[in-house]
């Protein structure tokens, strides 16, 4: 299994799709067991949609990806608490 350190190190490359089989799912084994390390890969996920949209662009695989982030993370999607 990978540690901790080595997840950190691929979750921009996991996010980003440049993964191969064999180590998208030792990074998807290492989360399901890791509790810290699947909040991190969800915090990088919205800090990459929020990026996009702040640059004007679509996030990359689904347009309600960013949605779908936020409602996993429990935060309202407007942001002010409604």
């Amino acid at each position: 299994m990978l540690s901790c350190r080595e997840v950190a190190a691929r979750a921009s490359a996991l996010i980003d799709g440049e993964l191969g089989l064999a180590q998208r799912l030792r990074m998807r084994l290492h989360l399901a067991m890791c509790r810290g390390c699947a909040r991190f890969v969800a915090q990088l996920r919205l800090a990459t949609a929020l990026i996009a949209l702040a640059g004007g662009e679509e996030p990359g695989q689904d347009p309600s990806r960013l949605a779908a982030i936020l409602d996993r993370l429990g935060h309202p999607e407007g942001g002010d608490g409604t």
